[in-house]
Formats: C-alpha cells, sequence, structure tokens
C-alpha cells in the first residue's frame, strides 16, 4: 500500500512522465479497441465532462471557504501580507527606510496591501477577514475566465476548460488560495479577458487599463503576464485601444504612491533595489520547468488536433506567442532564491484562455475531424494528466495544512488570553526555532490588528541580510527604549533564533543582537505556546506568572 501510495505522489510531481504513462496506457488500450465517435459514447462523455467538471469547480470553492474559516496561516509570508495590509489602513509607513527601527517590508506593491487592508477594514480585523480577499480572487478568476470564453448560457467547453484552470491552479498545492499577490493577480487576468471581450469599447480600455495599473501593483513584473490581454484588446478595437490602456495603466500604477502619503515610492524602489543583489541560482529552475512543460502540453496536443485543417493556432498565433515573454519572465525570477514555482501560477489563466479558444473550432466540427487518433490518445492523456495531478497534490496539500493548524488547538485563545492579561502592553512576537516554532509566530497579526507594533520581520530582515545589510542602530535603540515591552517566544526557544533559507544557511539576527535582546530583556511568564519576555525597564516589574493553561 506504501509503495503504491509513494508512486502516485512520485508521478504527481512529475507530470511530464505522468502524461506518456496514460498516453501509452490509453493507446494501447480503451484508445485503440473502441470507437469513441458514436452518438451514445458522445453523449456519455458530455455528461461525464459536464459533472466531473462541476465537482472539481465546487471542490475548489468548498476549499477556498474551508480555508477561510481555518484558525491559522499556510504560508509564511501571509503573516506580513495580513499585518501590513491593517498597518497601512492605520495610517503607518508601508515601505520603511533601511535606516529605521522597523524592517517589515517585503517586495509586494501596494495594491496587495490595500485591497486585503479593504476587507479587513470592513468586516473588521481577524484571521478570518485578512484571507477572504484571497479566497474572493481564487474563486472569481475562474468565474469571468468561464464567463469570457462562454458562448451560450451553459456552455459544455468553456465549463471543462475552466475546471482545467482550476486543477491546474491545485497542481502547485495550495498557492492559490494564500494571502499573497498571487490569487489577486490570476483575477485581474481572468476579469481581464472578460472586459476586454465582452464589454463596449470605453469600458474595456478603461477596465483593462485599471487591472493592468493594479497588478503592476501586485508584482512589478506582472504586465509581462497581462500581455495576453493586451493582445485580445487589440485584435477585438485595434491597437489604439491598446495604447490607449497601457497609458492608462501607469497613471493607476503610479496613483497610490501620490494618494497615500504612508506609501513611499522611493523606499519601495529601494526595496525592489535590495532584491537585486541575491543573484539568480538556475539549479532551481527544475520544478518551474516542470510546471512550464505541464502547462504547455493542452496548447501542443490542441494544435496537433487541430493539425493543417485548422492552422494549427489559427487566429489565436498572437496570443499564443504573447505567452512567451510571460513565461521567460516567470521561469527567470523563479530561479530567485527564495521564489520558485509560484512564479508560474498567472500563466494559467491565459494559457487557458488561449486553450478554450483553440478548441472552439474543434467541438464544432465534430470528434471525427480531430487529428489522427494518436492525436486523440494524447488529448485524453492531458485529461487524466492534469485530473490526477491536481486532486492528489491538492489533497495532500490540505491535508498537510489541516495537520499543521490541528498541532495548536487553541493558538488564538492563548495568543489573546495574553493580550487581555497584559493590556496596555505594547507586544510582538520574536522567531524561535524553525519548523512548528517558527509556525507559532504566524500569528502575530493577531497582535497587530490590537494596533501593536510589528518591529520585525523574519523575511524583511532575510532578505537584507542577504544582501549584507545589518540591522539599524535604531532598530538596538527600539529594545533599549522598550517599544516593545512585551516579547512573545515560542516555548523553550531561545529568541530571535531563525536560520536563513538562502546560502549559506546562517542565523539571521546577529549574536549582538541577541545579546542585546537578553540585556533589555528578561524572562518572566509563560502561555501555553509562548515563553513571555518582558522589558526591563517596565515599572512595576512583572512577577513571573503561569497562564491557566499550565497550571
Amino acid at each position: 500500500m506504501q509503495l503504491a501510495l509513494d508512486i502516485l505522489v512520485f508521478l504527481a510531481q512529475h507530470m511530464i512522465l505522468a502524461f506518456f504513462l496514460f498516453w501509452v496506457i490509453w493507446w494501447l488500450g480503451p484508445g485503440r479497441m473502441r470507437d469513441w465517435t458514436t452518438a451514445p459514447t458522445l453523449k456519455r462523455v458530455r455528461i461525464g465532462s459536464a459533472v466531473g467538471s462541476a465537482f472539481v469547480l465546487v471542490g475548489f470553492t468548498f476549499i477556498a471557504a474551508w480555508y477561510v474559516t481555518l484558525n491559522g496561516f499556510a504560508g509564511e509570508v501571509e503573516p506580513a501580507v495580513s499585518s501590513l495590509a491593517w498597518q497601512v489602513q492605520s495610517g503607518q509607513a508601508l515601505y520603511t527606510s533601511f535606516d529605521q527601527a522597523e524592517r517589515y517590508s517585503v517586495l509586494y506593491g501596494p495594491s496587495v496591501f490595500l485591497t486585503n487592508g479593504l476587507f479587513l477594514r470592513l468586516l473588521g480585523p481577524s484571521l478570518m477577514s485578512a484571507k477572504i480577499a484571497s479566497a474572493l480572487a481564487s474563486v472569481g478568476s475562474l468565474i469571468f475566465l468561464y464567463a469570457a470564453l462562454s458562448r451560450q448560457r451553459r456552455d459544455l467547453t468553456a465549463l471543462v476548460v475552466t475546471a482545467g484552470a482550476a486543477l491546474f491552479y491545485w497542481a502547485q498545492g495550495f498557492s492559490i488560495y494564500l494571502v499573497r499577490p498571487d490569487a489577486l493577480l490570476v483575477f485581474s487576468l481572468g476579469l481581464g479577458f472578460y472586459v476586454a471581450t465582452r464589454t463596449s469599447r470605453w469600458l474595456a480600455i478603461i477596465g483593462v487599463a485599471v487591472l493592468a495599473g493594479f497588478t503592476i501593483n501586485l508584482k512589478i513584473h506582472s504586465l509581462f503576464y497581462f500581455l495576453p490581454v493586451i493582445v485580445i484588446l487589440a485584435q477585438r478595437l485595434g491597437l489604439k485601444a491598446a495604447v490607449w490602456a497601457l497609458a492608462g495603466s501607469v497613471v493607476v500604477a503610479v496613483a497610490p504612491f501620490a494618494l497615500y502619503p504612508q506609501i513611499s515610492g522611493v523606499n519601495y524602489l529601494k526595496w525592489l533595489a535590495n532584491e537585486t543583489g541575491h543573484g539568480f541560482h538556475f539549479d532551481l529552475l527544475v520544478m518551474p520547468l516542470g510546471y512550464a512543460a505541464f502547462l504547455g502540453l493542452p496548447l501542443l496536443v490542441v494544435a496537433w488536433l487541430r493539425g493543417s485543417r485548422h492552422g494549427y493556432l489559427g487566429r489565436e498565433r498572437l496570443l499564443v506567442l504573447s505567452l512567451l515573454p510571460a513565461a521567460g519572465v516567470a521561469l527567470v525570477l523563479s530561479a530567485k532564491p527564495g521564489s520558485g514555482i509560484v512564479h508560474m501560477l498567472p500563466l494559467v489563466p491565459p494559457t487557458m484562455f488561449a486553450v478554450g479558444r483553440l478548441v472552439r473550432p474543434l467541438i464544432a466540427d465534430g470528434l471525427e475531424s480531430w487529428g489522427p487518433r494518436l492525436a486523440r490518445s494524447a488529448a485524453v492523456a492531458v485529461v487524466f494528466t492534469v485530473l490526477f495531478t491536481g486532486t492528489v497534490t491538492q489533497y495532500r496539500a490540505t491535508r498537510l495544512i489541516a495537520w499543521q493548524v490541528s498541532e495548536v488547538p487553541g493558538m488564538v485563545a492563548d495568543v489573546e488570553e495574553i493580550m487581555d492579561r497584559y493590556d496596555g502592553l505594547t507586544m510582538a512576537m520574536a522567531q524561535g526555532g524553525e519548523e512548528r516554532w517558527y509556525r507559532y509566530t504566524w500569528y502575530q497579526p493577531l497582535l497587530t490588528f490590537r494596533d501593536n507594533p510589528v518591529l520585525l520581520d523574519p523575511i524583511s530582515v532575510m532578505d537584507t541580510a542577504k544582501s549584507g545589510m545589518d540591522l539599524a542602530e535604531a532598530t538596538y535603540d527600539a529594545l533599549t527604549e522598550g517599544r516593545v515591552a512585551l516579547w512573545l517566544v515560542p516555548r523553550t526557544q531561545a529568541p530571535f533564533q531563525k536560520m536563513s533559507w538562502y546560502d549559506p544557511d546562517v542565523p539571521i539576527f546577529p549574536k549582538d543582537f541577541v545579546q542585546h535582546f537578553h540585556d533589555c530583556y528578561t524572562l518572566r511568564g509563560k502561555s501555553r505556546y509562548f515563553d513571555l519576555w518582558f522589558w526591563n525597564g517596565l515599572d512595576p516589574v512583572p512577577q513571573p506568572v503561569i497562564s491557566r493553561h499550565e497550571k
């Protein structure tokens, strides 16, 4: 049994190998032995495709809703995004300078923080409201992709292609649901295709301009992902319309820096410049290249099925070619240390949109016009591979996240008890250890939502340490002055112990900083999950306390 499970996992991780395996099996078996063009068989295929696609899309939506209600985060960047989103709403700086005491900025543009911050403001700050924007965006990307592709009220082709997009999202694990820019980016692409194909001239131009500018402020390179939308707009309304949309996107991209005094464009550019010093490790490209090849399979197979009769890529040639710059940029950025395969995620909506457009004439002509039998077997193998890889990978990712959160039952209650007991003291979380102990500190937003300060974020510290940039003198002064009166450190762990994800694997906090912390703070209490370190300058000095969970 274990061997069988290991084989399934291996195939899910090696998508191209799985495709060839399914292709051979189908070609030697049912694909050769049966005539799939008969009316009863085609009817069963349509029904099965509709039911299967609906099941995938309902499951996709269910997981998004489940994650919103989960009392915890699944990724290490989510706490930083959630905390900063609330801080921006509170008027605090989004991008700090390197000589400030605070070091918490990350490389994402302001759109992700303003969007998530809006939901936090409207619904009240909580872990649930922090995740709603990404959940709605992930589901919304599929809704608008379907709407952009559909030609009738119940369009089976659009439904199947949209379900395929959901499975490609799943093939990356849980990334699509995380509180990061990625869900908002794929939503913008899905909506962009709908606006470019279904709305009036000026609404299309303005809509594409707003969405393109919005995506630039998610990740600065995201305009490359948006090129297919620009191509569709130009093909439909002319080159001048595309130029107007691009010009408008610049205005939209600049707007947050002009309208919000707490969002510094200069500091943002400095943080981006800091990242350029990290270099590239092209050995990291193995997984992104595999995923890119996997994502390109439907395009290749559909072009093969179309053949010379339908002109291979036909009128969609420019649309498909516009995917290449986006794929190239995504692959290069995937080779950046600390980055990875997540940069490939925004390629899913434009790729599947192109697949939907390419396959439409084949559907209209009937299955008997679909290229040679070998190509039909390849098409079936693509469907099986996407379905298999997506479901297996997503099942494993969901189980892992559920297990990680179950490791810390009552974590939220523990943090809230600390805040209630020491109401009036400023507090923050300090990293201590790796794995499960590091995940304890992912609950930092609970403190931030009560307007406690964020002094140091480990990812931000790690990024600057990789560039050889030390913590500012003002950071040391902040400890001396007790700007944070109480630090929550994972139980039994030494404060400010975190290894870098970059080579070489060294501690991100300098020894003298850790020693300075010990000079300024003393361990005087414990809760269920945290040691409580108090500033020595407090008057009166808190006496040692153990929470009710430890009594």
